[in-house]
């Protein structure tokens, strides 16, 4: 037996090597997993962070813009309106001198006046009857003269005055392409009747350099990550980039007294491309780098920590089972050794028992017996102490098994014992289990074993086996009417050498229950007791449940 107990254990140090080898490969795949994971949340948080954090910086420069545009707008604003306020009050000069005679001479003196006071004022005119009989300056603008402005082709000119008949104020067309050459603005407004008739005398009219009037709103001090685009409201391009429009651009108007004009400001590159240009933004992403790298440093230490620990908490595991089974090593190669030397002492005490018997007084027979019977009990130790270290070793034969046969077999082992107790075994069906016959064996003979030891002293001992199916596990119950176990103790009595009584009163090695838990746990179950001290135990093994097709 010490030879097929080295072997195994010879057998089983490569495999403890390979397993340790694999613990310390899956320690590694474990401090892998949980870095990344660090890794990832860390990733999620820059994600969600930094998506804040460019939400609050496009506020921040949309907010910046939209002061931007609110400037510039108010500007243009401004500017286009003080030219049409000109217009009007050529209107109210005209209507003044347009029956007085005077207006041929006083019109180039007033109009240059008016040309004076703003820049980019590229002609004025006066149109009686909606033709055009007067322009100043003259020069460069010949070609205005004469021109039927209520039948002028080109497009939007003649509407333009017509605008103004219907709303008898000033009304603007373009930007166009003027005569003079250049984008402009050309601004008119209807000149009222002074007599009777309800007819109106003509119309006046001034031309707008539109250059002159961007060059007053200063578009060059929008900030080069800007574009903007202004546009009429009937979508024309006035100047700008279009391409803002598809940038989610902010919009301001710019109210003229017959339209409006659109001043729209966006971020060249998008505003989050804006957002995360930003310096605070690279600062942001700087820190948090800085952040994650401490985070990751302090996680891998701390797993790293971990994972020293873990295999610290291994290898003086490993130590502690290589002790332990150099230990039961020890004790069982002892108990084996011992063996020998105690049958010789056993057998040279009876032979003495034999020989000496009524030869020697009363006291040295009965030292004759103590040697005798202390032999015995060291020979059953000695077989316990075998049975219950070499469990983990003998192999384990789990095999189609007739609960039945075991404990019959079980009971030709107890006979005797049985029936000097005068004893009673009902046994009612069993099943067919799938375990090992010889350890189920011992089982039974453990419980019944105790059932008789362990009977009460004024009546008669009755000992019933039964089967029953809980969940799924095979339940085999023993169930005896003895002096029963105090609950305290229901735990304590499965521990090796436990013994709740004195050796005189009920003799063992108090082995037996630890024997048969341990050879139970072996076999896939577990095994409880229930009791009630006077009443009896009921001690139940649970065996996993297999059904066997054609066996009950």
């Amino acid at each position: 037996m010490i030879a097929v107990v080295v072997r195994w254990v010879l057998g089983t140090s490569a495999a403890r090597r390979l397993v340790g080898l694999g613990a310390g490969v899956r320690r590694v795949g474990a401090l892998i997993a949980a870095q990344a994971a660090v890794t990832a949340l860390l990733l999620v948080a820059y994600l969600w962070v930094s998506g804040v954090y460019t939400r609050f910086l496009v506020a921040e420069h949309r907010t910046a813009a939209a002061l931007t545009a609110a400037s510039l707008a108010s500007s243009l604003t401004s500017a286009l309106n003080e030219r049409l306020a000109l217009v009007r009050g050529l209107t109210t000069f005209v209507e003044v001198d347009a029956d007085s005679g005077r207006l041929p001479r006083e019109f180039p003196r007033f109009a240059e006046g008016l040309r004076r006071s703003v820049p980019g004022v590229r002609n004025i005119s006066a149109a009686p009857d909606f033709v055009v009989r007067y322009v100043h300056p003259l020069e460069g603008n010949e070609k205005v003269l004469g021109n039927d402005l209520l039948q002028d082709p080109r497009p939007g000119f003649a509407e333009t005055v017509q605008r103004a008949m219907v709303s008898l104020d000033v009304t603007m067309h373009g930007p166009v392409t003027l005569i003079q050459g250049g984008q402009g603005i050309i601004a008119r407004q209807v000149v009222p009747n002074g007599g009777a008739g309800g007819r109106h005398w003509g119309a006046v009219g001034m031309v707008f350099d539109l250059r002159a009037a961007l060059d007053e709103v200063r578009f060059d001090r929008v900030p080069q990550h800007l574009g903007f685009a202004l546009h009429t409201d009937a979508g024309q391009q006035v100047a700008g980039d279009a391409a803002v429009l598809q940038r989610e651009p902010l919009v301001e108007k710019i109210v003229l007294p017959d339209n409006h004009w659109e001043l729209t400001i966006a971020a060249r590159a998008g505003w989050s491309a804006l957002a995360q240009g930003d310096q605070s933004y690279q600062a942001f992403q700087g820190a948090f780098l800085v952040l994650a790298l401490l985070v990751e440093a302090l996680a891998f230490l701390a797993f790293s920590r971990r994972q020293t620990l873990e295999s610290l908490v291994d290898r003086r595991t490993a130590e502690l089972g290589r002790a332990k089974n150099e230990m039961e090593q020890f004790a069982y190669a002892a108990a084996h050794d011992l063996q020998e030397p105690l049958r010789v002492i056993s057998s040279y005490a009876q032979l003495l028992e034999k020989q000496q018997k009524g030869r020697l007084d009363e006291e040295s027979e009965g030292f004759i017996r103590e040697i005798v019977d202390g032999a015995g009990r060291l020979k059953m130790l000695l077989r316990d102490v075998q049975l219950f270290l070499a469990e983990d070793r003998v192999p384990l034969s789990n095999t189609p098994v007739l609960a039945e046969e075991a404990l019959n077999n079980a009971l030709a082992v107890l006979k005797k014992r049985i029936a000097e107790a005068g004893a009673t075994v009902v046994v009612s069906d069993l099943p067919m289990v799938l375990a090992d016959e010889r350890r189920l064996r011992e089982i039974f003979v453990v419980l019944i074993g105790n059932a008789v030891e362990y009977r009460h002293s004024y009546r008669a001992a009755e000992i019933r086996i039964s089967h029953r199916r809980k969940e799924a596990y095979d339940v085999i119950d023993v169930r005896d009417n003895g002096i029963g176990i105090d609950p305290r103790f229901r735990d304590q009595i499965f521990e090796v050498f436990r013994r709740l009584h004195a050796r005189d009163e009920h003799p063992g090695t108090g082995m037996g229950l630890a024997i048969a838990r341990k050879m139970v746990e072996r076999l896939g179950g577990r095994i409880t007791v229930d009791s009630t001290p006077g009443v009896g135990s009921v001690f139940s093994v649970f065996l996993p449940h297999h059904p066997f097709r054609g066996l009950s």
